[in-house]
């Protein structure tokens, strides 16, 4: 089986960090292609570089065959339009996560980067129908660049907040946090889901019971590729 993931911002250092939390879930013989769009913003820290990275995402899905795809960016929109692009199932951390913590508590807490993200994570928990289980989007006030260059002081800070949540179940919701759950599980006593494991899984699962979208690939959009 192979399953692309796709990163939305452009640090790259976050994608490796995907990567290697992909690879590390994922089955043998599954193969993990971790891609970034070529262009776009380097971070999404509001609505706008959330949506001109889109277009980004949405070409790199395009080009780029596969037997699934993840998309890693937690809140970011899109899905819809990449279900358009490929036959391929297309899965989104923002609801995988929380899909799996559904099944492991009545309701859960998501622990995001910082305050800016908050309201974008909750919009598209709305657009999901993935909000009534939501108990709080609790916001760690670590950027995606913190996360991975301070990585030791960003686990504390994810920690901490993870530890204040109501609920027994946590959902990392920040594709920068791939990795972390282990060890903010070891820490707070919670139960803690990483979005990116979850959807490479839930793929897996969809491969192996024969499952895929009842749709076939949009002819390709007027004018694209588009230009610089």
């Amino acid at each position: 089986m192979e399953i692309l993931v796709v990163n939305p911002n452009r640090v790259d250092g976050c994608t490796r960090l995907i990567h290697a939390a992909a690879r590390a879930a994922a089955a043998p013989g599954t193969t993990v292609t971790t891609l970034a769009p070529g262009r776009g913003p380097f971070e999404l820290t509001g609505q706008s570089e959330v949506l001109f990275s889109a277009v980004g995402v949405l070409e790199v899905i395009a080009r780029t065959p596969a037997d699934a795809v993840v998309m890693a960016g937690f809140g970011e929109p899109g899905k819809e339009a990449a279900q358009e692009l490929t036959a391929a199932p297309v899965l989104d951390i923002t609801e995988c996560g929380p899909l799996l913590a559904r099944t492991l508590g009545a309701s859960y807490t998501i622990v995001t980067s910082t305050a800016a993200a908050v309201p974008i994570v909750e919009d598209r928990l709305r657009a999901l129908r993935l909000d009534a289980a939501c108990a709080a989007v609790l916001a760690s006030g670590q950027s995606v660049p913190d996360l991975v260059e301070r990585r030791e002081r960003a686990l504390e800070a994810v920690a901490g907040v993870a530890a204040l949540a109501a609920t027994e179940v946590v959902v990392l919701g920040c594709g920068g946090m791939a990795g972390m759950a282990a060890d903010v599980a070891a820490a707070t006593g919670r139960v803690v889901v990483d979005g990116v494991s979850a959807a490479v899984k839930l793929a897996e699962s969809l491969g192996a019971l024969g499952l895929a979208p009842a749709r076939a690939p949009r002819p390709p959009v007027t004018g694209w590729p588009f230009g610089d």
